[in-house]
C-alpha cells in the first residue's frame, strides 16, 4: 500500500510540473507577436546578400519567413524567452517539398540577428546549407 502511494505520489507531482513547464512555455511563446522585421540572407560566412530580401513575421504565436512561402515552408508555433534585455527564439519550419529550416534568433530593441539551417534528405544525397539573417523592425 506504501509503494502505490509513493507512485501516485511520483505520478501527480510529475503532472504537475509538467503542467507548470508547459504554461511558462506557452507564456513566452507569443513574445513576438506582432513583430515583422525585414533585412536580407547571406550564407555563413559571407556578407548579406542585397538581393536576398527577407522577412520574418511573428504573429498568434506562430513564425513565418515570408520568402520561403513560395517553396511551401508552412508557419509554425515558435519559442521564446527573455534573456536579460533580448528575446532568444527559435521555429522548424517544413516544406513537404523542400525539408526543413531550423532558425535561431536574437532580438535586441528593434533589431533581429537570425541564423538557419536549411536542410533536404534524399536517397542520393542530402542538403545541409547554413545562412545568417540581419532584420529591423517595421512599424
Amino acid at each position: 500500500m506504501k509503494r502505490i502511494h509513493e507512485i501516485t505520489t511520483l505520478i501527480t507531482t510529475t503532472c504537475l510540473l509538467l503542467f507548470t513547464f508547459s504554461a511558462l512555455a506557452l507564456e513566452t511563446s507569443h513574445l513576438l507577436d506582432g513583430k515583422t522585421f525585414t533585412g536580407f540572407n547571406g550564407e555563413k560566412g559571407r556578407d548579406l546578400d542585397p538581393d536576398e530580401a527577407e522577412e520574418i513575421v511573428f504573429n498568434n504565436g506562430r513564425f513565418i519567413s515570408t520568402t520561403c512561402n513560395k517553396y511551401n515552408f508552412s508557419d509554425v508555433a515558435y519559442s521564446a524567452s527573455k534573456v536579460g534585455d533580448s528575446i532568444h527564439f527559435e521555429a522548424i519550419t517544413l516544406s513537404p517539398t523542400h525539408g526543413k529550416i531550423a532558425w535561431q534568433g536574437v532580438v535586441h530593441g528593434d533589431q533581429a540577428e537570425v541564423t538557419f539551417i536549411w536542410t533536404k534528405e534524399r536517397w542520393y544525397w542530402d542538403t545541409h546549407r547554413e545562412y545568417w539573417f540581419r532584420g529591423t523592425l517595421q512599424e
